[in-house]
């Protein structure tokens, strides 16, 4: 890719605030849409495929969906994640309020990592920041760093590490429970992911629904 048109494609998505307002109404379903998705998928994860511990699954499949959205949708991709951790993997799921306030949040690092490194970072490296390109060689190695091994392990130890806080973790199974988290949010993220990110996006780019900013 040229100098020009990575400056071209820096300059149609970043992640300045509101660069082409106003907010669409359809814009607006499909966030709701996508939220409701992740809610739902959250919820599944951890009621059906459990690691021992409460808000944790072994497979969470709805971060194949969640890492997506937040590429896609910017700002509200992070509004979509705590949505659906609250709700689905949080009170549904059978976790107090108090606790399920600040655990939600964990999708603010595992969505916020790899929507920076693409909005900021993927255009200086001649890549796509929808994540287009993500089957290409260095698109892929770019996507496993900041999209895969980062902000899943980061989200496991600040999501275990909330639940430990609140007394829903024995000691012995703090790691352990990282671990799970970790790992079994990889194994879902680098093969739904990426997927998503080379099918969808064409589709999300010519509908209009990519935000161009944060919000809009």
């Amino acid at each position: 890719m040229s100098t020009e048109a990575r400056k071209k494609i820096a300059a149609q998505y970043g992640l300045k605030w509101n660069p082409n307002p106003p907010v669409t109404v359809v814009s607006l379903v499909t966030y709701a849409v996508a939220a409701g998705v992740y809610t739902i998928l959250s919820w599944l994860g951890v009621i059906a495929l459990p690691v021992g511990i409460v808000s944790v699954s072994a497979l969470f499949v709805a971060i194949g969906f969640g890492i997506p959205f937040a590429i896609w949708f910017g700002g509200w991709g992070l509004i979509i994640g705590y949505i659906g951790s609250f709700l689905g993997a949080g009170i549904l799921a059978g976790t107090p309020v108090l606790l399920t306030i600040p655990f939600a949040f964990v999708d603010w690092i595992q969505f916020g990592i790899p929507l920076l490194a693409y909005r900021l970072l993927a255009p200086r490296l001649g890549l796509h920041p929808l994540g287009k390109d993500v089957y290409t060689l260095k698109g892929f190695l770019f996507f496993l760093i900041f999209g895969v091994i980062v902000p899943n392990g980061l989200g496991a130890l600040y999501g275990v590490t909330i639940l430990y806080l609140g007394g829903l973790v024995p000691p012995d199974a703090y790691w352990p429970g990282v671990s799970a988290w970790w790992i079994g949010n990889m194994i879902v993220s680098v093969i739904i992911a990426p997927i998503l990110l080379r099918v969808l996006t064409p589709v999300i780019e010519r509908f209009g629904l990519a935000t161009h900013g944060v919000i809009t």
